[in-house]
């Protein structure tokens, strides 16, 4: 057979009312006669503690006042308790301090909300390689091209309007490099700024060649 449990000892009478006086004066806040005795681990019964409270009340040792459909009791604040000028100053401190650090807490926030926004606006690794890439093709294709421009330069005849379009276009590919080029390293620098690891790693990672731009 499983143990019984041990009966709780219930106090009633004058012991009771101490008991409940001290726990509403301790607690400095409002109770039920079925919070009181839950709270109190039913060392007073709720029949015994609602009897005892409206009995106080009556008296005048407490206050109670009606909260929706039950009555709500806690010990009578004295004059003499009231904050002192020091301890009010030392509230109003304290309630500034508390704003200093919410608005502290708030800008943290924000800061976190715009670095979200960056690294959200960063391009992944993934269309940073296929920028690359297409880069890449792009540079060849030019090397090609410049190699093609070079062996027509030293053809030692040459036609003045074939060599003036050669020239044009190879200004135009130098030029198309370069733009190139640069957004490349446009697109490298806005992930090295959003990107906290080792870069030079990231570039080797990435599957890139030669020094970093």
């Amino acid at each position: 057979m499983p143990p019984k449990k041990e009966k709780k000892e219930q106090f009633k009478g004058d012991q009771a009312s101490e008991m409940i006086f001290e726990y509403l004066e301790q607690q400095n806040r409002p109770y039920s006669a079925a919070d009181v005795s839950s709270n109190l681990h039913n060392a007073v019964t709720k029949a015994t503690a609602t009897k005892i409270l409206k009995e106080m009340h009556e008296s005048g040792q407490i206050e109670g006042r009606v909260s929706g459909k039950q009555i709500v009791y806690h010990a009578i604040q004295s004059p003499t308790e009231n904050s002192s000028e020091e301890d009010l100053k030392a509230m109003d401190e304290e309630i500034e301090g508390i704003k200093a650090e919410t608005a502290a807490l708030k800008a943290s926030i924000k800061a976190a909300h715009a670095s979200l926004a960056a690294l959200k606006s960063t391009p992944s690794i993934d269309a940073l390689n296929d920028s690359i890439e297409v880069v890449e093709a792009e540079a060849a294709a030019l090397e090609e091209t410049l190699k093609g421009l070079r062996a027509v330069s030293e053809t030692p005849v040459a036609d003045p309007a074939t060599r003036a379009a050669a020239e044009k276009e190879y200004a135009f590919l130098e030029k198309e490099y370069a733009r190139r080029r640069k957004q490349f390293r446009e697109f490298w620098g806005m992930v090295c700024d959003g990107y906290e690891g080792d870069v030079k790693e990231l570039w080797e990672n990435a599957g890139l060649e030669g020094d970093m731009i």
